[in-house]
């Protein structure tokens, strides 16, 4: 009986011990993941810059916006003179092979009293855009549409889709180039380096053609027998913007 009673009371005292020396070591693993965490916690930074980058090129196309006026005491005698007028103008730009279309089309009564009025009751207008990739041509579209007494409201040196997107690429590159540069110029003076991209916010800031606002008929100037018309062409710019965030490390 006494036998017993010892054997049983030691294998107790092992069971115990066991028990504890297992929670020692669970409670040491998890101290010691918690201790790595803070660490790598502690190493990671970020840093932050903003960058813009510009492209500029050469325009390689040109727009040129054109219109018929008329106006008169009734509406059918404003639609006809509209429908002359624009045949003519329409003529004239398909001998010199250019691609245009209408881009409004109106016939209104201004609303001002009629006592008021200078001026017969109805207004129309045929507006049209003309595109031409050659910007040199710009010059020829004025002169044509001048010469159907059409009036000329716009001329626009702007970029082709294709060259405008490679003009963007060049900017984004150009830009991020600079975002990187600012990046490690900032690490490197707070003893860090750059060892990432976290986020990037891109958005394209401008794009800016070479635009001329004539708002006048030539008309008058043609049958002076002024010289062709000449567009004098200019750089034409695309800017980009980009902010991005860089992961760092000590």
């Amino acid at each position: 009986m006494q036998r017993n009673y010892l054997a049983a009371t030691v294998l107790t005292v092992l069971v115990a011990m066991a028990l504890v020396t297992a929670g020692g070591i669970v409670a040491s693993g998890s101290v010691g993941a918690q201790d790595t965490a803070d660490t790598e916690s502690t190493d990671r930074q970020s840093i932050q810059v903003s960058a813009t980058g510009t492209a500029e090129a050469e325009p390689d196309q040109a727009v040129v916006r054109v219109a018929v006026t008329a106006e008169g005491e009734e509406i059918a005698s404003v639609r006809d003179d509209l429908a002359t007028g624009s045949a003519e103008l329409t003529d004239a730009l398909d001998e010199l092979d250019v691609d245009y279309e209408t881009t409004d089309y109106n016939i209104r009564q201004p609303r001002v009293p009629q006592e008021e009025r200078e001026q017969p009751p109805y207004e129309g207008v045929h507006a049209y855009e003309v595109t031409i990739d050659d910007p040199d041509r710009a010059g020829e579209v004025i002169d044509a549409a001048a010469g159907a007494g059409a009036e000329v409201g716009n001329v626009q040196l702007t970029l082709s889709d294709e060259r405008r997107t490679e003009l963007r690429d060049d900017a984004i590159e150009a830009a991020m180039n600079d975002a990187r540069h600012q990046a490690d110029t900032i690490a490197a003076s707070s003893d860090l380096s750059v060892t990432g991209v976290s986020t990037v916010d891109a958005s394209q800031q401008r794009f800016s053609p070479v635009s001329f606002d004539t708002a006048r008929s030539f008309a008058e100037d043609q049958d002076a027998g002024a010289p062709p018309t000449e567009i004098q062409s200019g750089a034409v710019s695309v800017t980009y913007s980009v902010t991005v965030t860089y992961n760092a490390s000590s």
